[in-house]
């Protein structure tokens, strides 16, 4: 009997597009956006970008690693099993290829972050160093307003360029620029993507994404999310501190006034914080590193990239038809033993047809 490594249950979603030709389009480039088209239909400007199949191709983006971490790259397609339901798939699709990939690089720029300033900074250099020629990185910087200071490029100049102008400002608008990224900057980039976020997490000036809406983004892409988070609560309260008034009673008995703690100031505010970096990251296959004094940044960032390159594209076509408004267990496993298993998480149903 093969012994099996501990099955990652996911719950995944597909829309699924029909036509004549055997093509299929890869998950990748987002199956939420594809679309059904009658067979007859003329062809129109909007229709030209879908790439249309004729049946059902669920494909899954896996990593394997060891107990220690390190990536495997040499599992074979015939150590992978697929369950849908409890029921085993045949898998159709297999990609264990090395390829470049896409990186939004999200710096947060609000006051929490001051003290953190050119710690992020030379983080962000960091990671960049860790590329190789043919990986892209955009950087986008936040504070109130999202602002990006470079598009996708494999020039290291222009990357450093970017970083160095970043500066601290008022506000944090975390879920606004996860929202820019996912909905807007990485909409027609094919490929593998990720985001890679140095932040505290919080938020305090969002004005229409929340974390809700996010969390429901990223359970309907395959870009993948590693938060590294830095701790500011003790460098806010500090400052709270320093702000607060001296104040005498009718005796001259001097006490301290400090004023309320304000939206991001809050403990809650950071337990909140902490729950939405640590689920985007689980729902999309990612993991959270957290930034002390002894966070060794560049094995981090060294493992991000090479779990990035090393990813396994499985893919199955369904056995039975799916019914919209229904959700779907996946399980994948493979036969070699002492392996972890990491791939994207949601709980999202399938969509109903467009009328």
């Amino acid at each position: 009997m093969k012994c099996y490594s501990v099955a990652l249950i996911l719950l995944l979603s597909s829309t699924f597009a029909f036509a004549q030709s055997r093509r299929f389009k890869d998950y990748s480039e987002s199956a939420a956006r594809t679309e059904k088209v009658p067979l007859n239909a003329p062809k129109t400007e909007k229709q030209e970008d879908v790439v249309h199949v004729d049946t059902d191709l669920v494909t899954i983006p896996v990593r394997i690693s060891d107990k220690e971490g390190r990536g495997v790259p040499s599992v074979q397609q015939s150590e992978f099993r697929i369950f849908e339901n409890g029921e085993e798939q045949q898998v159709a699709y297999f990609q264990n290829e090395e390829q470049p990939f896409t990186v939004a690089l999200l710096l947060d720029m609000s006051y929490s972050t001051l003290f953190k300033l050119h710690d992020i900074q030379a983080a962000a250099d960091l990671f960049v160093s860790q590329l190789r020629d043919q990986d892209k990185v955009m950087i986008i910087a936040f504070d109130e307003k999202v602002r990006v200071l470079c598009k996708p490029t494999s020039e290291r100049k222009i990357m450093r360029l970017a970083i160095e102008s970043t500066k601290i400002g008022s506000g944090t608008s975390i879920y606004t620029a996860f929202d820019t990224v996912l909905n807007e900057q990485f909409a027609k980039i094919p490929g593998r993507k990720a985001v890679v976020v140095l932040s505290d997490g919080v938020d305090t000036s969002s004005k229409l994404a929340t974390a809700k809406s996010i969390i429901e983004d990223t359970t309907e892409s395959d870009i993948l999310i590693y938060p590294v988070k830095y701790d500011t609560f003790d460098d806010v309260q500090k400052n709270r501190r320093k702000d607060a008034a001296i104040q005498y009673d009718e005796d001259d008995r001097a006490y301290v006034v400090s004023k309320a703690p304000g939206r991001g100031e809050r403990a809650e505010d950071y337990r909140k914080a902490d729950d939405f970096l640590s689920e985007v990251a689980d729902r999309t296959g990612g993991r959270v590193y957290k930034v002390n004094s002894n966070t060794n940044l560049q094995k981090a960032f060294s493992g991000i990239a090479e779990e990035l390159r090393k990813i396994y594209s499985l893919g199955y076509y369904p056995s039975n038809g799916r019914t919209p408004g229904d959700s779907y267990s996946i399980k994948v496993r493979v036969s070699r033993p002492n392996l972890i298993i990491r791939a994207r998480e949601s709980q999202i149903k399938v969509a109903a047809d467009k009328k």
